[in-house]
């Protein structure tokens, strides 16, 4: 609380515009806020975090998402730990996100969609330590959480098995090219295309093309620039 015992509530947002309409209706309820901007450059978090951990807010709203500058979601433990009681706000709609966000210690993961009574309610009810998720949700949604990761790591596990030729061909694969064009690009026969491609879907044990680009992307393998036919 501030010195004059009004609950402390910290904003971490890059949308300037939702930060300063929720601290308008914070003020308005008489609560006391401050906005902690998001540091420049890329790398910021333990930066962000001694930031936070010197306002030492009794609740935080955080957007987990912002950008390579910071990893918002590694805030929610440590701020947890000091006695924060944590309220993710985002615009995403995964379930295993919002699980992830609940296992590190939020104590809710609220959409961007929801309207700003329900936030200040969700401010009032965590700030007095009362319950704002059904404990029944809460496991739902972190089950969904760490059965993605389980299926994440086994398909890195099975990525791994390629060998280089063959990432490379998984790689064009997730750019959108058909084996035509990787056939050019690599100035190969399109029978030995087809044959690195049958190779890569039995050592992941997939059966499509398709499914073969979704377990990369799963697996972690952003899309990287690759040579382009002359």
């Amino acid at each position: 609380m501030d010195r004059s015992g009004r609950i402390k509530v910290a904003i971490v947002d890059e949308q300037r515009l939702f930060t300063d309409c929720l601290g308008l209706v914070l003020d308005r309820r008489n609560y006391s806020h401050c906005v902690v901007p998001v540091p420049e450059g890329c790398g910021q978090t333990n930066r962000l975090l001694a930031r936070l951990l010197a306002v030492r807010p009794d609740v935080l709203l955080l957007n987990a998402e912002l950008g390579q500058v910071c990893d918002g979601g590694a805030l929610i433990a440590p701020m947890t730990r000091a006695g924060v009681a944590v309220v993710v706000i985002t615009e995403s709609a995964s379930e295993a996100q919002w699980g992830w966000c609940l296992e590190r210690g939020a104590r809710l993961v609220l959409s961007k969609n929801e309207s700003m009574a329900s936030v200040l309610s969700v401010v009032r009810r965590v700030s007095q330590d009362q319950p704002v998720l059904e404990r029944s949700e809460r496991d739902r949604l972190i089950g969904i959480s760490r059965q993605q990761d389980m299926t994440r790591r086994d398909a890195q596990e099975r990525l791994q098995k390629l060998s280089p030729q063959e990432a490379e061909i998984l790689r064009h694969l997730m750019s959108g090219r058909t084996v035509r064009e990787i056939a050019v690009v690599r100035v190969v026969s399109e029978a030995t295309v087809r044959t690195q491609v049958k190779a890569i879907l039995a050592k992941l044990n997939l059966q499509s093309q398709l499914a073969a680009v979704a377990a990369a992307h799963l697996g972690g393998w952003g899309v990287r620039p690759l040579p382009i036919a002359g």
